[in-house]
């Protein structure tokens, strides 16, 4: 399966290297980004057919995305999904739609799109979608802070693994808790280039260097989502061997102070003593 990825990232990088090289002509830079409420449509679109509340593919439901509002470390998980695994530096370094575009122009066969079976959009327009997304997941790799209804609270972080051939594999923390219900949850999702094949395997999550639970990993679109019965890590929590070598540190010492009060009554070990 490795390889496969090897093979369907290879060609998306020697795009990348011609670009890099002025090849392509570049667009306009004073060019608006997409609209918003355009971004959101073809989300629906395009998106949702897979995406849904109902079957949450690769742990992932985009029926309530809002371009607006969404988390950097969601549009960061989308841009990756639509650029067949392209590193997000890569991305917002190469700086115009035109080039942007040219990384998932249809002779690429732009998978993720064509999942929904209609025809896919102009190149231009998901070069636009594309550099959106690159501008909103700005800030993936740091906590963010949700508030949802009616007393809900969720932090999201993305970690990324890049190898010497270009190679990225995502991984996105999601930390929530309901006050109410003082109920917790922690779910990380990971996420390969694109492919038929499901993501199967398994893997170590530890908790500030103690040691590690093992994980078995299933899931479709190269994606799977797992549920973590962890504590609230107090310094990091540390995934291993999904992929060989691979390790992936999510950081906890930097979560905002008022945050983690809220989740310590939402995770087992954490709440306060009721006196």
């Amino acid at each position: 399966m490795i390889a496969v990825f090897h093979y369907q990232r290879a060609w998306r990088l020697a795009a990348l290297a011609a670009m890099m090289a002025g090849s392509l002509t570049a667009a306009d830079p004073a060019a608006d980004p997409m609209p918003t409420v355009q971004q959101n449509a073809l989300v629906r679109k395009y998106c949702t057919t897979c995406h849904t509340d109902a079957a949450r593919n690769g742990g992932l439901s985009l029926e309530h995305f809002d371009a607006t509002d969404a988390a950097p470390s969601l549009t960061a998980m989308m841009l990756s999904k639509l650029t067949g695994g392209v590193p997000l530096e890569t991305v917002r370094g190469i700086g115009t739609n035109a080039r942007v575009a040219a990384l998932v122009s249809p002779e690429h066969d732009v998978r993720a799109m064509r999942a929904a079976a209609i025809p896919i959009p102009d190149p231009a327009t998901i070069g636009a979608l594309i550099d959106a997304l690159a501008t909103a997941s700005a800030g993936a790799t740091e906590w963010s802070i949700e508030r949802t209804k009616p007393a809900g609270l969720t932090a999201s972080i993305l970690r990324e693994i890049s190898s010497a051939k270009g190679e990225s594999e995502s991984y996105r923390l999601i930390v929530s808790c309901n006050g109410a219900a003082q109920e917790g949850t922690m779910q990380v999702t990971m996420q390969v280039a694109w492919s038929p094949a499901p993501q199967i395997g398994k893997l170590t999550a530890a908790v500030d260097g103690n040691p590690g639970v093992a994980y078995t990993v299933g899931g479709s679109q190269a994606a799977a989502a797992l549920a973590l019965s962890l504590p609230l890590p107090a310094e990091t929590l540390t995934i291993r061997d999904l992929f060989p070598g691979h390790t992936v540190q999510f950081p906890f010492a930097n979560l905002p102070k008022d945050a983690r009060q809220e989740f310590a009554t939402c995770f087992s070990g954490d709440r306060p003593s009721k006196r």
